[in-house]
């Protein structure tokens, strides 16, 4: 097992998301939701932490809300908590730049960020050149920069954001082919600290797929490659890449329910539960929308 922070300050909690972890909703609740109408939706979630009168998105926003109270409180790690919000509170800077929907941005505050230096330099690009593409990739990699500082508190999360830059480089990959200037936009968006060097995607990026997958053969991203590449070229969707990604990033955080000490249960289960949450949004908007079901079931990840 990885080390992790065995601080046991976090004893008392991790016996309640022991309890919270056995009410997690498994693969059936979702699949029952996808085959069912909307109006059933409430008998279906009746033994679930979602069962009330109100309107579903409404009790999702409340208990993602009570999630993350939750997580606040008894974190006790402020690079924790960071990670956490950091995602977020870039996400409302991107907005506020881009001029959103005020009702697209997170209740989330990091004062530190707009004085950060790298940050000004980046809005400064974006108010000059108004370019959204960069923005957004400057962000995200400004975000992974200062995760892989955070991470060095313990090797389970080394471990992981070594995992997630992968994957995130894997995603980048396959989305970069689909454009005649592949290399200029991967190399754009790029991440480091991954495991993957930067020239093996680069020198693929325009072989067949047949060759990408020799290229990543015995490495712990085959089946992902192979699979969700394989269901990119015959379906034109990104679908199974993207379930395959977050089922990876689950299993490896599944990991830390064997840790009896320590902050990584309750980072893992918070992922967990809005993971949840998210899908249960997914599926409901996708019902709404008239989403096929086999659609909406192919990005349900399989991993509790």
């Amino acid at each position: 097992m990885l080390q992790g922070t065995n601080d046991t300050r976090y004893a008392f909690v991790n016996g309640i998301i022991r309890a919270r972890e056995a009410r997690l909703l498994k693969k059936t609740y979702f699949d029952r939701l996808i085959d069912a109408e909307i109006d059933n939706f409430r008998a279906i979630l009746g033994d679930t932490p979602y069962a009330t009168g109100d309107q579903l998105l409404d009790v999702l926003g409340r208990v993602e809300k009570e999630e993350r109270n939750f997580f606040e409180k008894y974190c006790l790690h402020d690079e924790i908590k960071e990670m956490i919000i950091l995602p977020d509170a870039i996400h409302n800077l991107k907005v506020r730049l881009k001029n959103g929907d005020e009702r697209l941005l997170n209740d989330v505050k990091l004062p530190w960020l707009e004085s950060s230096p790298e940050i000004l330099e980046i809005i400064s690009d974006y108010i000059e050149h108004k370019n959204s593409f960069i923005l957004s990739t400057e962000l995200d990699k400004f975000y992974c920069r200062k995760a892989w500082e955070l991470a060095k508190i313990s090797h389970f999360f080394t471990e992981y954001y070594k995992l997630f830059f992968d994957l995130e480089n894997i995603r980048s990959f396959f989305r970069a082919r689909q454009f005649e200037n592949s290399s200029e936009i991967f190399k754009r968006v790029y991440i480091p600290h991954g495991t993957i060097p930067e020239k093996i995607f680069v020198e693929n990026l325009n072989k067949d797929l047949t060759t990408i997958l020799r290229v990543f053969r015995n490495t712990k991203y085959e089946h992902i490659v192979e699979q969700g590449g394989n269901y990119l070229h015959t379906q034109g969707s990104f679908l199974r890449l993207e379930r395959l990604c977050d089922e990876m990033k689950l299993q490896f955080l599944k990991m830390a329910r064997y840790y009896t000490f320590g902050v990584e249960p309750l980072f893992s289960y918070y992922h967990f539960k809005l993971n949840e949450i998210k899908l249960l949004r997914q599926v409901y908007m996708g019902k709404q929308y008239n989403i096929p079901s086999f659609q909406l079931k192919e990005s349900i990840p399989d991993v509790w």
